[in-house]
Parts: structure tokens; C-alpha cells; sequence
């Protein structure tokens, strides 16, 4: 009785062994093999291409200075800012027990930034032209503030340097998707991937086990030799039996069991995949067509048959047989990179990219002007301003003294004041007006206004050196100084003088010599004197 017990036991236990045994594993490959281009250029010594700018690369190419098969006009259209939001943030402190105690609030401002660019293509072989638009989009949100007015003041602020940064890596990104377009449509771009995988069994103890690894590793080696420019007859002949061997053992496996649909599709998903990578698109579809009727995972046999599709037609639009071959990309144009990347800079700045302001003269005249957005930057000595023919095109620019102005306030909320202070070192280039610098001294230059009180104000001049004017001083004094910087502390705490807590931080070393660190030093003796006078 016990022996007739003990059989369907063991046959059951041996079921269960088996079945478990059939787990299948991902073992990764190499392939390496060229790209094929939807929109082929067939001969080889035709594959040339000229630019205006150096964003324009194909893979396969050679770039020559006179016009080429492909000639490529990039143009760079701008950045423009979206509608700006101040959102307001609650913040709700809790006892315990889960009840609000306190409710507060902090603001931050939100807006949005989008860059476009054309790039033209006119294509020799055809006489066909056409302009493709990349664009690209990012949104911004500010730090926060404890106030409406300082969130709408910290963007306005900043709002120039702020757009610049994402105008940059707008530009980067633009960049990277023309040369992804060109690549896909005019290129051949090698390209090697080492994730590429087989389905190999798991377990010791299915009877496969040893002989699938066996022929694993014989694909491994065979396709890690193979290379983008080297013909695949060497590795065809490699993997041959090991084709033969998935063959081989389906017909082990019959009937509908999971376990055995298992197996087989482990043979069809091999070989489907080797002869994709052979370039063999006709018996990819073989394969995967067992393996739809297989059943134990159609969506494989239905995704082979795309990848077969789309593989045979790119052979037959690039008229090959094969996606491994020589591929040749040069520059032959003899054009420095920095001379053309200075001409793509010039062709992309914005023309009327204008901003209106209310100039206040020492004449206490106020003038509506229009200000370049990349001349603000340059504000300093000199205010350069546009003027206008009687078509309202601009026709010039002039110069305005800063010891003849007194504000320069933009309509979308940008402060400048002028402040006599004396520069910790003289500075050249095109903002500096060298007739205006007396050597040692303090003189008129328009700075932003970064923070401004009845107690104190910071400035900034040229987006490089901080100004600290107390109230009632006539001169500023610049953080960047020798006297400032190795005084640093000291200077701070006699500036706080009558606000003990204030003084502490500085001596402390709370503060620091940078603009947010400065801006919270001005703000922190601003309330300290506003509590000491009751207001």
C-alpha cells in the first residue's frame, strides 16, 4: 500500500521540478552595426554637405565649404518669456493632536521660457527645399519670498540673466535635435548596444540546461566579434549550429503545456533574434509567426514582425543588403569652429528684441527710451539707447553719460539708479566708457538696484561688483574692495550699528559676500530699525 502511495508522489514531485526547471534567464550580448538613413543619399561620393553653422553635422558625411549635395541654412529665432504668476504657498504649523496652530505664507514666481530655430535644407540631388522648426521649452520657478512685492522683485531682478540661462540650454538641446533629424534622415551612424539579450534556461535541472548554455556562449563569442564595418559572413557561419540546436529540440517539446510552450518559445525567440541581426528580415518573420503560434507570448511574435517590416524597408530604400559597411565622416570645409559658432552667435541675436524704459535725467527730464535686452548687461558708464526713423525702423544708437542720468526705471519693473562709488579695479572691454573714469576716485555709474530701504540699499553695477550705500551717504562702497573684503565682518557690524542681533550674525560669520547673502544682511537691519522706531 505504501509503495502505491509513494509513486504518484515521486511522479508528482518530479512534475513539479520540472516545471519549476523551465524558468528562463536574460543573458545579454553585444551587436554592433550602422544606422541606415530614411532619406538615403545612394552614392557615396555624393555625400557631402555644407552649413552656415556648425549645429548641422551628419554621420557619413564630409563637410565641404563650397555648397554640397545638402546645403543647410540654421537659423536661431529667439527665446521668449511666457506670462509670469506669483503663487502664493500656505504653510500650516500643527500641535500634536493634528490642530492648526499657525498658518503662514511665502511666495515664488512662475513663468515659462520657449526657443525656436529653422533650419533650412536644400538638397542638390532632388532641387527640393525645405524649413524644418525646432523648438524647445523649459518653465522656471523662483526661490520663495516672504512677501508678494520681494518674489516679483527677485524675478524682475534677475528676469535677464534668468532667460539667458535657459536660452543656453534651450540652444543645447535644439542643437542635439537637428543632429538627431539629420542623422536619421541623411545619416549612417555606427552604433554599438551591449544589452542586447537571448533567452537562455535558468535551472540545473531542466535537461536543456547544460546544452543551452553551451550554445549561448557560442553566440557570444560569435557576436561579439561582430563589428559596424565588417561583413557578418564569418559570424553566419559561427551561429549556424547553434541555429540548428534551438531547431532541434522543439520537436521535444510538443503539446500546449505552459512548460513546453516555454522551451519552444525560448528556440523561436533566439532564433527570430539571430536572424535579425544577420539581416535576414524574410526569416525573422518566419520565426516570429511560431511564435504567435506558439502562444505563450504573441506580443514577441507581433513586435518581430515590425521590426522585421521596418528592417526590410530600410535595406530596400538604402538599396543594401547589409547595415555593416565603411562609413567615412570628415571636415573638409577648412573653417575654424570659432569662427563659424561666432557667426551662428550673431545671426541668432534678436534684432528687436527691445525694452521700453522711463530714463530720468539729473535735469529731473524724464524720456520713454528703447533699450537692446543684450545692451542691458552693458549698463554702467554709458545707457545705449535705440532710436527710430520715421518709419519706426531703427537707425541708430546713442550713448547717455551716467553723470547725466539719475534712474533708468523699465516698464516691467527693472531698476537702475546712479551711484558714485569707487571701482575695486578698472575694467576694459566695450561697456566702459574710459572717458568717464577718474583714477582713484568715486564716480557716476548706473547700477540695478537690488535692494533698496530708508536704512540701506544694494546695487549691482555691470552684473560683477555689489554696491552697499547706507542711508544718507553720498558714496557707495564696493564689496569687492580690498578694504571691504579683508574687513568683511567689521564692516557689516558697523553698518549695524543700533541693532545689536544684526551685528551678532555678522560677527558670526551669518553673512556672506555674495548678492542673496547681502540682500538678507540689508533686509535684517531694515526690520531691526523699523522695530526699534515702532514702524
Amino acid at each position: 500500500m505504501k509503495q502505491r502511495l509513494l509513486l504518484p508522489i515521486a511522479l508528482l514531485f518530479c512534475a513539479l521540478s520540472f516545471a519549476q526547471s523551465t524558468d528562463l534567464d536574460k543573458e545579454n550580448f553585444q551587436v554592433s552595426y550602422v544606422k541606415l538613413p530614411s532619406n538615403p543619399v545612394l552614392e557615396d561620393t555624393k555625400r557631402t554637405y555644407s552649413s552656415n553653422s556648425n549645429v548641422a553635422r551628419i554621420s557619413g558625411f564630409s563637410k565641404v565649404k563650397a555648397p554640397g549635395t545638402l546645403d543647410f541654412t540654421y537659423s536661431f529665432k529667439g527665446t521668449t518669456t511666457g506670462e509670469v504668476s506669483i503663487e502664493k504657498i500656505k504653510h500650516e504649523k500643527k500641535d500634536k493632536d493634528g490642530n492648526v496652530v499657525s498658518v503662514s505664507y511665502t511666495y515664488r514666481a512662475n513663468t515659462s521660457f520657449r526657443s525656436t530655430a529653422t533650419l533650412t535644407t536644400i538638397n542638390a540631388l532632388t532641387g527640393q527645399s525645405n524649413e524644418n522648426t525646432f523648438a524647445d521649452e523649459s518653465t522656471y520657478s523662483s526661490g520663495e519670498a516672504d512677501s508678494y512685492y520681494k518674489a516679483e522683485r527677485l524675478f524682475n531682478n534677475n528676469k535677464y540673466e534668468i532667460k539667458n540661462s535657459h536660452r543656453s540650454q534651450h540652444k543645447g538641446n535644439i542643437r542635439s535635435d537637428i543632429r538627431s533629424y539629420l542623422d536619421r534622415t541623411y545619416g549612417y551612424v555606427p552604433y554599438t548596444y551591449a544589452y542586447e539579450h537571448f533567452w537562455i534556461l535558468g535551472s540545473k535541472k531542466h535537461p536543456e540546461y547544460q546544452k543551452h548554455h553551451e550554445a549561448f556562449d557560442k553566440l557570444k563569442v560569435a557576436f561579439d566579434k561582430m563589428k559596424h564595418d565588417v561583413p557578418m559572413d564569418e559570424i553566419k557561419k559561427e551561429v549556424e549550429p547553434v541555429i540548428e540546436y534551438f531547431n532541434s529540440i522543439i520537436p521535444n517539446y510538443e503539446g500546449t503545456k505552459r512548460k513546453m510552450r516555454k522551451v519552444k518559445y525560448a528556440s523561436y525567440y533566439n532564433i527570430a533574434k539571430i536572424y535579425y541581426y544577420l539581416d535576414m528580415p524574410e526569416k525573422v518573420k518566419e520565426y516570429a509567426q511560431k511564435l504567435i503560434e506558439n502562444d505563450y507570448d504573441k506580443a514577441d511574435g507581433k513586435n518581430f514582425i515590425k521590426m522585421a517590416d521596418n528592417l526590410a524597408k530600410i535595406l530596400e530604400v538604402n538599396k543594401v543588403a547589409s547595415r555593416h559597411m565603411q562609413v567615412l565622416t570628415e571636415d573638409i570645409s577648412n573653417v575654424p569652429e570659432e569662427e563659424e559658432e561666432e557667426k551662428e552667435v550673431q545671426k541668432a541675436a534678436p534684432v528687436f528684441d527691445l525694452n521700453k524704459a522711463y530714463l530720468i535725467t539729473k535735469e529731473n527730464d524724464t524720456l520713454l527710451v528703447d533699450i537692446k535686452t543684450d545692451d542691458i548687461p552693458k549698463i554702467g558708464y554709458t545707457i545705449k539707447t535705440v532710436e527710430f526713423d520715421s518709419n519706426g525702423a531703427p537707425v541708430a544708437t546713442r550713448n547717455k553719460s551716467a553723470k547725466k542720468c539719475k534712474e533708468l526705471l523699465f516698464t516691467d519693473g527693472l531698476h537702475f539708479k546712479n551711484i558714485k562709488f569707487k571701482e575695486s579695479a578698472i575694467k576694459g572691454g566695450d561697456a566702459v566708457d574710459t572717458s568717464q573714469l577718474v583714477l582713484g576716485g568715486a564716480t557716476d555709474k548706473i547700477c540695478k538696484v537690488l535692494y533698496e530701504s530708508d536704512k540701506i540699499g544694494l546695487y549691482l553695477f555691470q552684473d560683477t561688483e555689489i554696491v552697499i550705500l547706507p542711508a544718507g551717504s553720498e558714496k557707495g562702497k564696493s564689496t569687492l574692495s580690498t578694504a571691504f573684503v579683508f574687513g568683511f565682518k567689521k564692516n557689516l557690524s558697523k553698518l549695524a550699528e543700533g541693532c545689536p542681533a544684526v551685528q551678532e550674525k555678522a560677527k558670526n560669520k551669518e553673512y556672506e559676500n555674495t548678492e542673496a547673502s547681502l540682500i538678507k544682511f540689508c533686509d535684517d537691519l531694515t526690520k531691526c530699525s523699523a522695530a526699534q522706531t515702532g514702524n
